[in-house]
């Protein structure tokens, strides 16, 4: 790394997490590119990660502790500080390889393409309790002017795999829409980028996420709840991008499927019937998932 390498902002948004984010900040810490800000941004925690983080005196570290939380304010208080030709994030409970940054700033920095407005790496699942054993990789392979295609499903997504442009980050509001059902939507804020800059990507997983750290917890209406919300997520996208969806409707078929099963999760059966068979008009339906939804259906 020479004295002319960009900086790079790094955002963590983080509430009660004092027992796991030790691990996204010494990722960090470990990262062979050293310029670099690490904007560690705490909805009001009542827990002792301030105690932690502090803990660290890293001079990398800007701590940022707001009274409300939420993803969209934090995101927006850490993207208003940062200071990097670009922004990446972290989730406080995953880390990043030790290669990461550098590999992405020298690739992004030799594309020499303004039209790129972001580039993402793979990403590779692990089980909190066997933090060895890889679940399953993220390994998208899209590049270029992809507009026609993030609409469809989540490809280009994983908030740890992006690196953008700050200035781009900014032009899309620096943070995350928390309005349309689903908060901290990487796919969405991906979804709109793409619609006017180019993307580029590393073949290669530099990210280690972690799923089952027993942090989430399920109330007795947790489906109920995620199917509402999960109807708005995917209504906003039919909505956001009718062209899109009117000029091929195969392309919905990922919307029209969880519409039909949050529908039927809701009991909901005409909703869920109608966006059944919308779903079985398209070429992209199969076997096993056109049974499943119908049982569901039945099942009302």
């Amino acid at each position: 790394m020479n004295e002319n390498s960009p900086l790079v902002s790094i955002i963590t948004i983080t509430y009660n997490r004092a027992d796991l984010i030790h691990r996204c900040i010494e990722s960090i810490q470990k990262q062979t590119y050293t310029n670099y800000e690490h904007i560690i941004v705490d909805g009001n925690s009542t827990d002792n990660t301030e105690k932690v983080v502090k803990s660290y005196n890293d001079p990398h570290i800007v701590y940022v502790k707001l009274n409300e939380r939420g993803p969209q304010v934090q995101m927006k208080a850490g993207s208003s500080r940062a200071k990097g030709k670009y922004v990446t994030f972290l989730d406080d409970d995953d880390e990043y390889l030790p290669q990461k940054l550098e590999k992405q700033v020298n690739f992004f920095e030799g594309l020499n393409n303004e039209k790129v407005g972001l580039i993402y790496c793979w990403m590779s699942y692990y089980n909190n309790n066997q933090p060895d054993k890889v679940i399953k990789v993220h390994n998208t392979q899209l590049r270029g002017y992809v507009g026609d295609i993030t609409p469809t499903k989540p490809l280009v997504c994983g908030n740890p795999t992006l690196l953008i442009k700050r200035n781009v980050f900014n032009e899309y509001g620096g943070t995350y829409d928390d309005s349309i059902g689903v908060i901290m939507s990487d796919w969405e804020l991906v979804a709109r980028i793409t619609q006017k800059y180019q993307v580029d990507y590393i073949p290669e997983s530099l990210v280690k996420v972690y799923v089952n750290h027993g942090h989430a917890r399920l109330s007795t209406d947790f489906y109920q709840e995620k199917a509402k919300k999960g109807i708005v997520f995917h209504e906003h996208f039919l909505k956001t991008f009718p062209d899109l969806f009117e000029r091929d409707p195969n392309l919905a078929y990922y919307h029209y499927q969880f519409l039909c099963y949050y529908h039927a999760i809701l009991k909901d059966k005409k909703k869920a019937w109608n966006y059944y068979k919308k779903y079985m008009s398209t070429n992209r339906k199969t076997l096993r998932t056109s049974l499943s939804l119908l049982l569901r259906i039945i099942s009302i």
